[in-house]
């Protein structure tokens, strides 16, 4: 763990020196929403990877949180620092509110409940127009003092480090263990005494929980929210990210988050099939590397 931790910081650390070595906003720009997936991808692996449960919600869930916050300053005036852990909690709610059917339903059927949750979300979003604006949508204010994009980046970048740390400390201790146990085999998990179902909503909850923080930081980098940046196939750039990357491993996420975003940027004249691009690429590595590109990497170093 401690390896790991040390790694972190000095990625955090590199990642930091970007607004003074890479002149120029578009870097900064593109560093901001690298962070925000890293937090994205992350936070439904503790769903995907370490408990064994398919979501295709996670944009719902990061729809929430951005939209927690637009509402809150739009109607009360609150700041930042109110609108983060609020969209944050407000998340974990509707993450709870999912999980409950994942107590029966497993598999493909728990996908297919996942997909109808992020649809509901989504349409809630574009027709309740005088409370969510519709397609209009909302716009936001930027924060006092971080107003500059390389500030923003910077307060960006410690809240991702601050969600890995928690995310490494709770896969790292007893909590980490229960969710492999319920992710390998369930049945004997709750036979040996394991309360598998409040293990389950505790996951959804802190998954969701992150993913309404990475909306909120979304939210203000764009100074706005729009329902057409939450829907069923921004979930599935998610899904392939952490499938990407290698599921249940802490770098594994990271890794496919960074390659999703910057390969795009990298090869500008695919941006417009980005997502046929995605596509392509994770037919690819499940066949090649069914183990994600970290789990393959982690099995070669160990040959």
């Amino acid at each position: 763990m401690r390896t790991n931790l040390s790694l972190l910081l000095l990625l955090a650390i590199l990642m930091a020196l970007v607004p003074s070595v890479l002149q120029g906003g578009y870097f900064v720009n593109v560093a901001i929403v690298v962070c925000i997936y890293v937090v994205l991808a992350a936070s439904l692996d503790l769903v995907m990877g370490w408990t064994g449960m398919y979501s295709f919600a996670h944009a719902a869930f990061l729809g929430v949180g951005a939209y927690t916050a637009a509402i809150l300053g739009r109607d009360l005036g609150t700041s930042f620092w109110i609108n983060l852990p609020a969209g944050t909690l407000v998340a974990g709610l509707f993450g709870l509110l999912l999980g409950l059917p994942s107590l029966r339903a497993q598999g493909h059927f728990l996908a297919i409940m996942t997909i109808a949750f992020q649809t509901v979300v989504y349409l809630i979003l574009a027709q309740w127009t005088d409370f969510t604006g519709g397609q209009y949508g909302i716009s936001i204010d930027p924060i006092e003092g971080f107003g500059s994009l390389s500030a923003y980046f910077y307060l960006v970048l410690g809240v991702t480090v601050v969600a890995l740390i928690v995310i490494r400390l709770l896969t790292g201790s007893r909590f980490g263990d229960a969710l492999r146990a319920v992710r390998d085999d369930e049945t004997l998990a709750r036979t040996i005494g394991m309360n598998t179902n409040a293990i389950k909503l505790i996951a959804f909850a802190i998954s969701s929980s992150l993913a309404g923080a990475a909306g909120v930081l979304s939210a203000y980098h764009i100074r706005g929210v729009t329902p057409d940046d939450y829907t069923v196939m921004t979930s599935a750039s998610i899904v392939t990210m952490v499938v990407l990357g290698g599921r249940g491993r802490f770098w594994g996420p990271i890794l496919g988050a960074a390659l999703l975003v910057l390969l795009p940027e990298l090869l500008s004249g695919l941006a417009d099939y980005k997502h046929i691009f995605f596509g392509a690429l994770l037919i690819a590595v499940i066949i090649v590397a069914p183990q994600g590109l970290a789990g393959t990497l982690a099995q070669r170093r160990a040959k």
